[in-house]
């Protein structure tokens, strides 16, 4: 058939629609799952969406799986739509150091079946036998991985770890894209569609050729850079989110508003979408949304944004913690640069903490990828154990500087002081600390030391240099975001 860009895929929905056997979407999340959700609702009516969508993770063990399924005549002869959704099976060398950040993101997320596909297609790339791996097969994969200052790269023997679990119980039999390239061109049984979903692709595979030949590939993919050009696809795509979000609510929004929004979001579609329900509910059943509307619904709903802005350094995101400083320097209630950096501080001192808590006793109640559940079952004991030596050491450290009293009795021990530095601040909520140490394993001890420099250095140029507040916070974030990249502003 052919390729459509995502722009033109409702027009294609609503032209004579006649699905075809095969899709391909591919390119930004958000958008993908978008396009999926509305192909896999036209080609299915309501009733069958139950029973008549097979969804299976992208991974080559599981496209034999699926190439069964679409041979299977359905029992009903009505359509039945298998979904290959996130798939790996496009992936070719050059893709390496995506795929490793992909891998990185499924460890994060405890998704141990998906991160053990994900490593066994980069090892598969890579032509490294994961029974025989070498001393320089780990290397080469750690010097694939694009954060440079992550030399020790963790992820990797958690990774190895996760495979030899999995190992056992999905193993993929034979090569599972040749394979499915054979059943598109073949074809399926009547009635059998597969949606094909993904964030990479290489259109020279000849899978990607089938999929072109015999049905069609939704692009949905929108550049990133800092263009002119760039930026235009970027309002491009969040405009298209806009009208498909308040279309069917009815709903208009002025330009000046779209503008607002967009400042205030940046290119991130998920949290656009978001902000736009959130503003359908507060304009009740006005059709009209102005950008005053924008302020007021995001002063309300925006509870303390100085710990949005230390959430964004610390997850390493950096166009978002750009904005952030931005929108929190130049708002309404603009807050001073040295509150700011404070924030900073305060978050790296206590990163700090628990990254050496995490290399010591911590070693046996954390691990990369940890879930909230498992981390509420191990971690307790041994970070009340840190924190009450803590507020131990702070007691006889209280005690030796007050010494004696005027009567030569020694002073009545004083209440251990509070300390922003205990691990767990309150017991009875884990979910903040669990944060914490997912931060944290973000980076190394190494990392947040220099982050300590930086953060001085920072302090003692806003005291004392003439460089605007805005520079030197704006390159302090891009060196602790973005260790690899060296800035300097003079």
């Amino acid at each position: 058939m052919a390729d459509i860009h995502h722009t033109g895929f409702r027009a294609y929905l609503a032209k004579n629609f006649s699905p075809a056997p095969v899709y391909l979407i591919f390119g930004e999340e958000y958008l993908y799952k978008s396009v999926y959700s509305d192909l896999v609702r036209t080609i299915l009516p309501s009733e069958r969406l139950g029973f008549a969508l097979e969804e299976l993770e992208g991974t080559d063990d599981n496209v034999h799986e699926a190439i069964e399924r679409l041979t299977t005549f359905s029992l009903d002869a009505g359509a039945k739509v298998i979904g290959l959704v996130d798939a790996n099976i496009f992936y070719a060398k050059d893709d390496a150091a995506t795929l490793i950040q992909r891998l990185k993101t499924a460890l994060g997320q405890d998704a141990g079946k998906k991160a053990a596909g994900l490593f066994l297609k980069l090892l598969s790339l890579l032509e490294i036998s994961p029974e025989s791996m070498t001393a320089d097969d780990r290397q080469r994969l750690r010097e694939l991985d694009p954060e440079a200052a992550d030399k020790d790269a963790p992820w990797l023997e958690t990774a190895i770890a996760c495979l030899r679990e999995r190992r056992s119980e999905s193993a993929p039999a034979g090569d599972a894209v040749a394979a499915l390239t054979a059943a598109i061109e073949k074809g399926f049984a009547p009635g059998n569609h597969l949606i094909i979903t993904a964030e990479t692709v290489d259109k020279r595979r000849k899978l990607y050729k089938a999929v072109q030949d015999h049905g069609l590939v939704v692009d949905c993919s929108v550049p990133l850079r800092d263009t002119r050009a760039d930026r235009a696809k970027q309002t491009e795509a969040l405009s298209e989110t806009m009208r498909a979000v308040l279309d069917p609510a009815g709903k208009t929004m002025a330009p000046d508003a779209f503008a607002a929004l967009c400042d205030l979001t940046g290119f991130n579609l998920r949290v656009f979408h978001t902000n736009l329900e959130k503003l359908i509910a507060f304009t009740g059943d006005r059709a009209a949304i102005t950008a005053r509307d924008v302020a007021d619904l995001l002063k309300r709903t925006k509870q303390d944004p100085i710990y949005e802005l230390t959430g964004a350094v610390f997850d390493k995101n950096t166009p978002q913690a750009l904005g952030l400083l931005e929108s929190l320097l130049t708002g309404a209630e603009g807050m001073h640069p040295l509150q700011l950096l404070a924030a900073m501080v305060n978050q790296t001192r206590k990163l700090l903490i628990i990254r050496d808590f995490m290399d010591g006793d911590g070693k046996k109640c954390w691990r990369p990828g940890m879930t909230f559940d498992r981390f509420k079952q191990t971690a307790p004991a041994p970070i009340e154990a840190h924190d009450a030596a803590l507020r131990d050491h702070l007691a006889r450290q209280e005690d030796s500087l007050t010494g004696d009293d005027e009567t030569g009795k020694k002073s009545k021990k004083a209440k251990a002081p509070a300390s922003d530095l205990a691990i767990g601040a309150n017991p009875a909520n884990l979910f903040p600390t669990y944060k914490n140490f997912t931060k944290a394993d973000r980076f190394s001890r190494r990392e947040l030391t220099l982050a300590l420099t930086a953060l001085a250095d920072a302090d003692r140029r806003l005291k004392s240099s003439g460089v605007e507040a805005r520079l030197i916070l704006e390159e302090l974030i891009i060196r602790i975001t973005r260790p690899d990249i060296q800035t300097e502003i003079s």
